[in-house]
This record gives structure tokens, sequence and C-alpha cells, in this order.
């Protein structure tokens, strides 16, 4: 399967991960506050509404392409290094221009071209690694590593409020794409595309056909839609609780990231998927909880707690998700249904929590009804109903 010498081999996955995450943990984190320290704080909801518009477009699409018959390492290295460009010129529009119009058309391009990239290296890796569900933990945690690097690099140079973070995460992103081509190559595992189903990667839904991965699915549509309000009022809420390395402290949540990937291989053998992603959905409730305690008892130590709780909430629910549908479905479909991961969660529950969030935001925090404490007891609320659902739903035995 891999190439001769250094183009192909298996510590690319990791290394191309370490660079993909980092790249968006420039300025993904900080976004927030950069927005409103330029004064286009109306905005941020709409900068954060962009890119899961363009998650529900292009990452199916795309998968069916690597499944068919384009090399997905070289389809994912020409969509990385061609959306950094539109990420470059976006922030510049941030740093120079009046208006945040040209700013949001930059950052949705970028997010349209570039949407697909983490479905198209999970599948990479997934059908690389010869135990994929041992080995794949060891690999992906790379990518929190990056993501907390550059978070901490931000804080320490001072850059938490500042249009600089978008540069750094373009110049990343290019030397990401360029290392793409230097990937394994799993070949294709799909025929040509027969049909306009085939062609736009709709092949895919016929896994909605199982009752379990129909109700993981669901669950991770209903647990997205919360989630949107992590990186988007998770700093204003640190900030107004006198936190001032935002950058920095938002990488709480990855350092236990790491820990959960490292153990990831270990559970997934013991354990029941089923109860892996009880215990994340858990996570992902006590995470707001203690984010409500820091609105009633204000200290910026109930938040970073909290932050703390995400990092296995992600990981073992998105990221175990991942694996367990890679290895459940045909072969021939397997870059289309991590596509269709990335629409559930990132694209079409990202759209819905964004604007959901959005609204509560307004009407709670800033309209004074219930302040940070009752905006973020909802979110709880709205994690403890997923699970509910899931726990009442997922029938699976075996896995």
């Amino acid at each position: 399967m891999h190439r001769a010498g250094i183009v192909g081999h298996r510590y690319w996955i990791a290394v191309v991960f370490l660079l993909l995450a980092a790249a968006p943990g420039a300025w993904v984190p900080v976004l927030a506050n950069v927005l409103e320290a330029k004064g286009w704080d109306k905005s941020i909801t709409w900068a954060f509404l962009l890119p899961p518009l363009a998650g529900m477009i292009s990452p199916i699409l795309f998968g069916a392409r690597a499944d068919q018959r384009i090399a997905a390492e070289k389809l994912l290295g020409i969509i990385i290094t061609g959306g950094a460009v539109f990420l470059y010129a976006a922030f510049l529009a941030l740093e120079k221009a009046d208006s945040p119009k040209l700013f949001l058309v930059l950052l949705m391009v970028n997010a349209l071209i570039s949407a697909p990239g983490w479905g198209l290296l999970t599948t990479i890796a997934l059908n690389s690694l010869e135990d994929e569900e041992k080995s794949f933990g060891f690999y992906r945690v790379w990518g929190t590593i990056g993501w907390v690097v550059v978070g901490w690099s931000v804080s320490w140079f001072g850059l938490d409020d500042s249009p600089k973070v978008g540069t750094i995460g373009a110049g990343v992103r290019v030397l990401a794409g360029l290392c793409c081509f230097f990937l394994p190559h799993p070949p294709p595992r799909a025929t040509d595309a027969k049909g306009w189903r085939s062609v736009l990667g709709f092949d895919s839904l016929r896994i909605f056909r199982d009752s379990d991965h129909r109700v993981y699915l669901i669950s991770t549509f209903l647990l997205s839609v919360p989630l949107a309000a992590f990186y988007m009022h998770t700093p204003l809420h640190l900030r107004d609780l006198g936190f001032q390395f935002v950058a920095a402290g938002m990488t709480v949540g990855q350092i236990w990231e790491i820990v959960a990937f490292l153990m990831m291989g270990f559970w997934m053998r013991r354990v029941r998927i089923k109860y892996i992603m009880l215990v994340a959905i858990a996570c992902g409730v006590l995470r707001y909880v203690l984010y409500a305690m820091g609105g009633i008892f204000p200290h910026f130590a109930w938040v970073l707690v909290g932050v703390s709780l995400h990092g296995i909430c992600f990981t073992f629910f998105f990221e175990t998700g991942r694996v367990f549908l890679n290895r459940r479905v045909d072969p021939g479909v397997r870059a289309q249904v991590q596509a269709l991961m990335t629409f559930a969660s990132m694209g079409f529950g990202s759209l819905v929590g964004t604007i959901l969030c959005g609204w509560l935001h307004k009407h709670m925090v800033n309209g004074g009804l219930g302040g940070w404490a009752g905006y973020w007891s909802v979110l709880a609320a709205m994690c403890l109903g997923t699970g509910i659902y899931f726990f009442l739903g997922y029938r699976g035995m075996a896995a």
C-alpha cells in the first residue's frame, strides 16, 4: 500500500494531523475576542455561521471523489493549500478593512474549499493503519498537540485579540497542504460513479437503514448544536471573568483530549461503544453545568474546569464515533461516511447551533434574561436531552 522511501510513510499522518489542527487552533479559540477588539462584535455570530454552511455543501461531494477516482492525499493537499490563500486574505481584510463584509466572504470561501479536509485525512488514516481501533488515537492525538502548542504560543506572544493569528493559521495550513502529498496512498475502493446519487456522494445515506448508525448520527447533530457555543462564547465569558490568556486557557480541554486519545484504543477494546459515548455526553453536560456555576459564583476557575471536560466529551463521542463508523460500513463509501459525519457535526449541527446559541446569547446574556448562568444551563439541558435519546435509542450489543 505504501510507496517506498519517505513518501507514503505512516508517520506523515501524525505530521499532517498536527499541522492541520494547529492552523485553526491559532485563530478559532480567539476569533470572538479578535472581532470584538476590532469593533465588529455584531459579526461574531456570522463568522461562526459561515464555516458550518460550507460544511454542509462540499464535504460529501469531495468524499465521493476520493472514494471513486481521485487519490485522497492529493485531493487533500490541493484543498488545504488552496483554502489557506483565502484564509490569509480574510484576516488581511479584517486587519485593513473598515467593514466586516469582505472578511466574512473570504472566510466563507476558505471554509467552502477546506471543509472536507478533516474527514479526508481521517479516511486516509483509518484506511492506512493496520489496526485502526488500536492505533488511530496515537496518530490523531498529534492534532490535539498541535492545537495546544499553537494556542500557548498565541497567548505567549500576546496575540489573543490580534488579527495576526489568521496569518499564522494560513502559514501553517500551507505547510500542512504540502505535507499531504507525502501521505500514504489508500487507493479508491469504490467503482466509478453510476448515476447522480453516486456523483453527489449520496450513497453514504444508506447507512441510515441501520438503527444504531441512525441514532448515532442524529445524536451527533443534536450534541453539535450546544457545542457551537464552546468556541463562540467561552472566550467572552472568560474575558468577562477577568481571564486574560484566553488562547492558552482554551487549550485546557485539549490537554485532557490528549489523555483521552491515548486511552481510546484501550477503552474501545474493553467497553461497549454505547457506554463510552454516554460517558462523553455526561462530560458535555457537566461542562456546561460548571460554566453555569461560573455565572452564579463569578470566577474563571469554574469555566476552566468545564473546558477540561470538553476534551473528553469531544474525543470519546466524535472521534471514537469516526472509528466506530469506519469499521462498520462498506469500504467503498468510507470517505463519504466520514464526510456525512462532518456534515452532521461541523455542518448542519454547527449551523443550527450557531443560530440558536447566538439568539440565546443575545436574549439571555446581553438581554439580561438569566445571564451566563441561565444561558449555560439551557445548553446543559440540551446535552442531557441528547444523552437520554442516545441511551434509549442505541441498541448495539457487540460494538
